[in-house]
């Protein structure tokens, strides 16, 4: 209830700057294609020009993450298979990893329920989850030859479950990592918003959230959804592996 009522306050006091961030955004988007779209501008401007447009885009891109953050973003319904969300966030991550060692592993069940939710916020959250996992084990001094990232799928009891286990030093305070700004980043390195972010998106589809470390090592994120009105349950039928390897 605590966590609720600051991430609602918090919620409101982001939507109303990112608001104000936004509206001259959009005029220095706008007005840097009208630049680059004129032929007598000299090529040393155009490459300035294209430079503050993708600056203009990323900043834009931060924005409407802090939007998402504040639940002013609509969620766009459907009906959505989280095995397929799974597949894209693991291929967003192995495009941008620091640290080719690191596998990302899958096993997921075959015969999953669909979920109702967004796609691309639920994408979002599998991805930021993946991008820590993967982080937290670049910056071990003596990375494991066999560092690998677990994900996987299953039914249980009417709602589909989601985990990632990373084979990390695991997670100093886990019952602080969905606090806004709380990071164990270096300065510079993430400002404490992700985390929260996802810990918002997961609420808001009606599911929930977990973080824990394992005695052994490495931290484990576990997420859990409703399975849309209709689908019938796959908890019968035994999940296989589906190897997705990204070594």
């Amino acid at each position: 209830m605590l966590r609720s009522e600051k991430l609602a306050s918090l919620g409101r006091l982001v939507a109303g700057a990112a608001h104000e961030i936004n509206n001259p955004l959009t005029a220095i988007v706008g007005y840097s294609d009208l630049l680059l779209t004129t032929e007598s501008l000299p090529s040393q401007h155009k490459d300035y020009a294209e430079k503050i447009l993708q600056q203009a885009r990323r900043t834009k891109q931060l924005v409407s993450n802090l939007l998402t953050f504040a639940k002013q973003a609509p969620l766009q319904r459907a009906q959505v298979d989280l095995n397929v969300i799974t597949e894209k966030a693991v291929e967003l991550q192995s495009m941008g990893s620091r640290d080719r060692r690191i596998g990302v592993r899958c096993q997921l069940h075959p015969e999953l329920p669909r979920i109702e939710g967004d796609e691309n916020q639920l994408l979002q959250v599998c991805v930021h989850i993946l991008n820590n996992a993967a982080d937290a084990m670049a910056d071990m001094p003596d990375l494991p030859e066999d560092a690998t990232i677990r994900v996987r799928t299953w039914e249980e009891d009417g709602l589909v479950f989601w985990s990632c286990t990373d084979s990390g030093p695991g997670v100093a305070n886990p019952a602080q990592i969905f606090d806004p700004f709380y990071s164990t980043k270096p300065v510079g390195k993430g400002a404490g918003l992700g985390l929260s972010a996802s810990y918002g998106i997961v609420r808001e589809h009606g599911g929930e959230i977990q973080c824990r470390n394992h005695r052994e090592g490495g931290a484990e994120f576990i997420v859990s959804l409703p399975v849309a009105r209709g689908e019938a349950s796959a908890v019968d039928i035994a999940p296989r592996p589906l190897l997705a390897d990204s070594r």
